[in-house]
């Protein structure tokens, strides 16, 4: 598949997530409806990672009734450039207000490494015309809203459900599918790139449950502790 200009609905969903991720933060800040640095560093996050999801749906109810055989899928169209444009432009500026309002909390792989990753490979979602199939995946930040919720406000936490989702979400759905492009789909590299991304799920994951068990092997017995950075 040859490279595509980048396309105007991409570019409009990016200027659209600008302007509402920079007026959500700036407006929380001022306001101080929350006062720390983690606080903050989870604001765009939180806001993002619900619209991608909710808008994931549209391309996961599909795939699901057709029993998520990869060769019905929809690769791209205007919908799915305007939320991975927003989820571009969600990277850009989680790197551009972290480094100004919240560096203490950007860490190397999860932060810089893993963001600059997925600006790319945005574009080139985008200029490949497989971008319907990038929002289909942001089922994976279903586990990521139960975390920035648990992060926004302490008594929101519950790490058995985000244990639950992320597993679900990351590890066994992602390794279904990651099975059915490898097997099915024409488009070599889709396969690739989530195996690519396979190992940082299952080391973020293997964090998690070293914490909990960490938890629960000092007596603790609660799963209010799971902390993933």
């Amino acid at each position: 598949m040859p490279l595509l200009p980048i396309p105007f609905s991409f570019v409009a969903g990016a200027a659209v997530g600008s302007l509402g991720l920079n007026a959500l933060f700036h407006a929380v800040r001022r306001k101080r409806i929350i006062t720390t640095e983690k606080q903050l560093a989870w604001v765009l996050t939180f806001a993002t990672c619900v619209v991608v999801t909710l808008g994931s749906i549209k391309y996961v109810l599909p795939a699901f009734s057709h029993g998520f055989d990869v060769t019905q899928l929809v690769l791209s169209d205007p919908f799915s450039l305007v939320l991975l444009g927003f989820f571009f432009s969600y990277l850009v500026w989680d790197l551009v207000l972290g480094i100004l309002y919240y560096r203490s909390t950007i860490a190397v792989l999860t932060g810089y490494i893993h963001h600059l990753f997925y600006i790319g490979l945005s574009v080139f979602a985008a200029k490949r015309g497989v971008s319907a199939i990038f929002c289909l995946l942001f089922y994976n930040e279903l586990p990521t809203i139960f975390l920035a919720l648990g992060s926004l406000r302490k008594e929101w936490r519950s790490d058995t459900l985000f244990a639950i989702t992320f597993f679900s979400t990351r590890i066994a759905l992602h390794t279904m599918l990651l099975m059915e492009f490898f097997q099915h789909s024409e488009i070599r590299f889709l396969w690739k790139i989530m195996f690519l991304v396979l190992p940082m799920h299952l080391y973020w994951f293997y964090g998690a449950m070293r914490v909990q068990n960490a938890v629960l092997v000092a007596g603790q017995g609660n799963t209010k502790n799971i902390a993933i950075e």
